[in-house]
């Protein structure tokens, strides 16, 4: 474990917070009828994807994602034979679509689309019969951005130094590039002695080196490794060899994110780093790029709270972009690598950053994504000095509010009233179990929903509030997933079955509302529910006691398709008229949706706590 720790700290994404430590596959879909599979994560993700024969499959490889459930094998009929989704290793959820006996497709004219980067479709050309050409690694698409960031090819086209940074010796281990992938449980290990002399040989099904790498031998002189040799005996099996001191322990390899293969000694670099190679042997050709990059060991708060701070053992520098619908920061720090491990700041539930995700995205960037809590805002990424980058850290609040139930949730007063929220009773405690909350922020993408007064949009005004919900229920320990985080399409059925894939305990719906014919003294909020009312009682009396609403109009039933076609306990919520002259200008206002909000948030945690979930 401690090894496999040391790894993913090396290679993938760690996170220093309260949430899990990856994502997950919420919801995914073959539509047969459109050759498309649709599929949604709850956190941004960069698909890989691959097109292998016989059989044909086009396979996509979602690193940071998890799956949380066994493997699944749908049977899809036609051209297509099924479609298997599953756990490839402990941090990447695989995706396999594979193709009838004897058809392939045109992997040219395979269209991986990001509708959002948590929301992607995977478009396939009509099958044909197998010919003699050989089908071509689909092209590794760039995930949809809303931050400025300089777009960077994720397949640059080979060059002389790009050949010499096929293997590397790097402050973390050994890196090989890969043209092709095997899989992790498949890599063969043998360790020989003859003649004084140790080698460990790895052997790799259905992967496949750079031809510049193949039939080579390169002098490594670290970590008690004189050198390394790559064959390729078959085209879907590679070979490579370590001469090693005699008293190396073991190697072990791992396939990377990056796309190659990492060998680090068991035990970690320190077993090996006082080790003296052996005398390289006669074949050995040139010596590999060393990756001499500064290392970042440490993310730390400092300064009460009000400074991040990055540091390294070498001089950095680092850009920085921010997110404005977020309030994401990205600090991207080229020509650096991550320390094994990296020491982050204790994340508790009073931190001002609410999630801080640190990504080796290639072996000379990393990326550090730091999400602010409720009530912060970040400044600008400032330089210290040469190894040491800053982002301030600004908290919105004038004074550190008062210790407080870990259920409730402070609901700000509405504008020029005095009205105070009502605390929750004393000896309540978050939810014990796994509590799953869908929250299905309405309309979206090509339907924009409801138009009001001085053009305010109905997508405008609901996903900014469910997005807040969603924040403020992971805060107190509830289980969340959007059906939608951006303003892209989801069809109504997709809401839906989402939730019951998920097998979700809760649904709760945002909307706005709108009459016609210029009736703006319509005002007022109204909660909906199909079969169980409780839930749309318990969210109502939330909004009616924590927010000043301009008219009750009660809770009500509706066979609404959100509503009917939910499995578990649903509501409906309109949160006001975008057409009223005293609700339009309330829900054009970020502070009052902030409020309906919480209000909504703690309706939703009452009723938790009723049904002691």
């Amino acid at each position: 474990m401690r090894f496999h720790s040391l790894l993913l700290t090396i290679l993938s994404t760690l996170l220093f917070a309260l949430p899990a430590q990856a994502g997950r596959l919420l919801f995914w879909r073959y539509e047969n009828n459109q050759n498309r599979l649709i599929f949604t994560t709850d956190s941004r993700v960069q698909p890989r994807a691959q097109l292998i024969p016989n059989p044909t499959r086009i396979v996509l490889d979602l690193p940071g994602i998890t799956l949380g459930r066994s493997t699944v094998d749908q049977t899809i009929g036609g051209t297509i034979k099924s479609v298997r989704v599953g756990q490839f290793n402990s941090q990447t959820t695989r995706l396999v679509i594979e193709l009838a006996p004897g058809y392939t497709v045109d992997p040219t004219q395979v269209r991986v689309r990001g509708l959002s980067p948590t929301q992607w479709t995977v478009e396939l050309p009509d099958p044909q019969r197998i010919s003699n050409s050989s089908p071509q690694p689909i092209p590794r698409p760039n995930p949809p951005r809303t931050n400025p960031l300089p777009q960077r090819p994720l397949n640059p086209s080979p060059s002389s130094s790009q050949e010499n940074n096929n293997f590397q010796v790097t402050r973390n281990g050994l890196f090989v590039r890969l043209e092709q992938q095997g899989q992790n449980r498949d890599i063969l290990v043998e360790d020989r002695e003859e003649q004084q002399i140790k080698t460990i040989q790895f052997t790799l099904p259905g992967a496949s080196f750079p031809q510049s790498l193949i039939n080579q031998t390169l002098g490594v002189n670290q970590y008690g490794v004189s050198d390394i040799k790559f064959e390729q005996p078959q085209p879907s099996q590679a070979r490579l060899t370590l001469r090693v001191a005699k008293e190396s322990p073991g190697w072990q390899a791992y396939y990377s994110r990056l796309g190659g293969l990492v060998l680090l000694p068991q035990g970690g670099l320190s077993q090996v780093n006082d080790l003296t190679p052996p005398q390289p042997s006669s074949e050995v050709t040139v010596n590999p790029v060393k990756n001499q990059n500064p290392t970042i060991s440490i993310i730390e708060l400092t300064n009460n709270n009000s400074q991040l701070l990055i540091r390294a053992d070498g001089n950095i520098r680092g850009e920085g972009t921010i997110d404005r619908r977020t309030g994401v920061f990205e600090i991207r720090i080229p020509k650096a690598q991550l320390a094994e491990p990296i020491q982050g700041p204790q994340l508790g539930r009073n931190s001002p950053i609410y999630q801080l995700r640190v990504r080796q995205v290639n072996t000379d960037t990393v990326v550090i994504e730091v999400q602010p809590s409720l009530g912060v805002r970040f400044g600008g990424l400032q330089q210290p000095n040469a190894q040491t980058l800053s982002l301030e850290v600004r908290s919105l609040r004038a004074t550190t509010p008062p210790p407080r139930d870990p259920t409730t949730i402070p609901v700000p007063p509405a504008p020029n009233t005095p009205i105070q929220p009502r605390p929750l009773p004393p000896g309540t405690q978050t939810p014990r179990g796994r509590v799953l909350v869908v929250i299905d922020p309405g309309h979206g993408g090509k339907d924009p929903g409801a138009i009001g007064l001085r053009g305010l949009r109905e997508v405008d005004v609901i996903l900014p509030i469910s997005l807040e919900v969603s924040q403020l229920l992971k805060q107190q320990g509830v289980e969340v997933m959007l059906t939608r985080n951006a303003d892209y399409f989801v069809s109504l059925q997709g809401r839906t079955s989402m939730a019951n894939r998920a097998r979700a305990n809760i649904f709760v719906s945002i909307h706005a509302n709108a009459v016609g014919g210029g009736r703006s003294n319509v005002n007022g909020m109204e909660t909906f529910y199909a079969g169980n009312r409780e839930l749309a009682d318990a969210i109502h009396r939330s909004i009616l006691r924590n927010v000043t609403v301009a008219n009750d109009r009660k809770v009500k039933r509706s066979r609404f398709y959100v509503l009917r076609t939910s499995r578990m306990p649903a509501a409906l919520v309109e949160v006001g008229f975008l057409t009223g002259s005293v609700d339009n200008p309330r829900l054009a206002n970020p502070a009052y949706r902030s409020q309906m909000a919480r209000a909504i948030a703690q309706g939703i945690l009452d009723y938790i706590r009723q049904k002691r979930l």
